[in-house]
């Protein structure tokens, strides 16, 4: 069966969907209102809290205005808290605050739920596994640390959820701590909602946040060797996500039954949309994280007036520092990804606005008609003032003298291969998208336990994308690397892999584990771009091509300081972090054992 780019329900602009039957009380989301807009609200930042002592956060019913102008909408949002007291000034009502650890020293994070109802109740499809009623009025929540090198029991998986506590019981009731050994390479990692079913409504409605891991040389203290990074005022996190809003103000996401992706027509940054920031004549450090649903972007940074590129550097990205900066015009990244940047305002004139455009396709990369494409993300706005200097060109950078990253290309040659597929189940009357599958197998299917990882040993993991969208695939417990993408014959692959006679493909269909799709090369194999030469936990999976990465589980090789008797065993996830597709049903499980 051909591949073809199909018609789907994109709860963007083009209107609302049908309702599902809502509980008493509740009412159906109206549809969003197209919102164009200046520049009106500077950018904040979530407060940095200290994670050398225990922190404790609640996941509470908050509201939130994205904007001056705009009407306080409901959202939900991690607070800390000291005793059974929130602790003012931690959190805005949106995200939560931002844990900053050291690199090698544990920390501990309690959290209790104390949801008393899903500000998107209405979108909540009780068809999708482990969505119920109940999630309506007492959602499930789980807290995964992503990126994070962590113990089962630590990860805060689809599985691992809980509910707010019973009536009549003190407040905070139900607290879930989760210890984290932080024995990883100094990078931003960030913590948000995984629970089954429901993650892209936790997600969106605000449980989302930022987690730094530490070193010396990452703080922009001066180790000896000239080599420093912005810190302080000049180093600013940058939460990228797209939003929709009904007429009254309030969160737009499609009402049930779920719809394979969702794009919102407003850039919100940090929670505020489409912000400027005044920045001095200096050089900044950007802590981008993509937490948008779906939407990938293609970011650049242009003078306002006149269309000149202003080029900037990538210094590190999901799994922390790379070798050496890394120049561009232009980022592509997709949901889950962060990337580490360096912005140079020293050369622009005071009064220079500069814009922050996006030019990727909604979905990434073909586009459909009817999605609002976001252009403009957000202004910087260079002043008088003379800023941060680097004490060394910007190109001269050596980012890891004592443990660069060493690639594992050559040991990866030799490595087992495991062949996992990306496959789309449609309508075959209308098109419209059923679900997406990896393996095609649905999340429940416990045939994943039959092939386990053995621990201390390293593989290489190929994705055989068949589906006409680029899939951000997130690996839990592990950093690896990318070792490139080359081109298959994807309609044929799946038509002989998983197609019956008629030509239609269902779910569950076809040998577990897939079959090797070198048969189906068509082309060479593409490396890795020279900003994927570091350490990840997600990589792009573009359609039609085998993305393959090499993953070491505690065999030395990955940046994690852990000997072979610590490496974690047990059952962890792997997924599209479109979290639309994620929740249905788009990840499976696996075990280390």
């Amino acid at each position: 069966m051909a591949v073809d780019r199909r018609q789907i329900l994109r709860g963007a602009i083009a209107g609302a969907a049908m309702a599902a039957p809502l509980g008493p009380g509740e009412t159906a989301a109206r549809a969003p209102s197209a919102t164009g807009g200046t520049f009106d609200d500077p950018l904040t930042w979530p407060a940095l809290v200290d994670g050398g002592s225990p922190v404790h956060l609640c996941i509470d019913n908050t509201t939130h205005r994205f904007g001056s102008s705009r009407t306080a909408a409901r959202t939900l949002a991690y607070r800390l808290t000291k005793g059974k007291v929130i602790v003012p000034g931690t959190t805005s009502g949106y995200l939560g605050p931002t844990i900053v650890v050291r690199t090698g020293t544990p920390a501990t994070v309690t959290v209790t739920n104390q949801v008393t109802r899903h500000p998107l109740a209405a979108s909540i499809d009780t068809a999708l596994h482990g969505a119920s009623a109940r999630d309506r009025t007492r959602p499930r929540t789980t807290v995964h640390l992503h990126g994070a090198n962590s113990r089962p029991v630590d990860d805060g998986g689809p599985l691992d959820t809980f509910p707010r506590g019973s009536a009549g019981q003190p407040p905070f009731p139900n607290p879930t701590t989760y210890r984290y050994e932080n024995n990883q390479d100094a990078t931003a990692l960030w913590y948000h909602d995984h629970a089954l079913g429901i993650t892209r409504l936790n997600v969106y409605a605000g449980l989302t946040a930022g987690y730094l891991i530490r070193d010396t040389p990452d703080t922009g203290i001066d180790t000896g060797d000239g080599t420093m990074l912005p810190a302080g005022p000049h180093e600013i996190p940058l939460i990228l996500q797209d939003k929709a809003f009904t007429a009254a103000g309030e969160q737009y996401f499609p009402p049930a039954p779920w719809v394979s992706e969702s794009f919102g027509d407003t850039p919100v940054v940090n929670g505020v949309a489409r912000p400027y920031l005044t920045v001095d004549r200096g050089v900044y450090r950007f802590r981008l994280l993509n937490a948008s649903n779906a939407r990938f972007y293609r970011l650049g940074i242009t003078v306002r007036g006149t269309g000149t590129v202003v080029p900037f550097w990538q210094i590190g990205g999901d799994g922390g520092l790379l070798n050496s900066p890394v120049r561009m015009k232009q980022l592509l990244i997709a949901p889950a990804e962060r990337a580490d940047l360096l912005v140079d305002f020293r050369g622009l004139a005071p009064g220079t606005v500069l814009e922050v455009g996006n030019s990727a396709a909604a979905p990434y990369p073909a586009g459909s008609p009817g999605t609002p494409a976001l252009r403009q993300i957000m202004q910087f706005r260079v002043t008088g003032r003379t800023g941060w200097a680097p004490h060394r060109p910007i190109a001269g950078m050596c980012l890891r003298p004592v443990t660069p990253v060493r690639r594992l290309d050559r040991p990866a040659a030799s490595a087992p291969v495991r062949t996992h597929s990306l496959v789309e189940i449609t309508d075959p009357a209308t098109g419209d998208v059923l679900m997406v599958l990896q393996d095609n197998r649905p999340f429940h299917d416990p045939v994943y336990a039959s092939h386990p990882v053995t621990p201390d040993t390293l593989e290489v993991w190929e994705f055989a994308n068949t589906t006409p969208d680029n899939h951000p695939i997130h690996v839990h417990l592990v950093q690896f690397q990318v070792l490139g993408r080359q081109p298959f014959d994807a309609r044929r692959y799946r038509r002989e892999v998983y197609a019956d006679a008629s030509g239609r493909v269902t779910a569950g269909s076809g040998p577990y584990p897939p079959p090797s799709p070198r048969g189906y090369l068509t082309g060479a194999l593409q490396p890795p771009a020279a900003n994927e030469m570091g350490w990840k936990d997600t990589v792009q999976a573009p359609p039609g091509m085998v993305t393959r990465i090499a993953v070491p589980f505690g065999c030395g090789a990955a940046p994690f300081p852990i000997a072979a008797r610590e490496v974690y065993s047990g059952d962890y996830v792997w997924h599209c972090h479109i979290v639309d597709h994620e929740d249905h049903d788009m990840m499976q499980r696996y075990r280390v054992a």
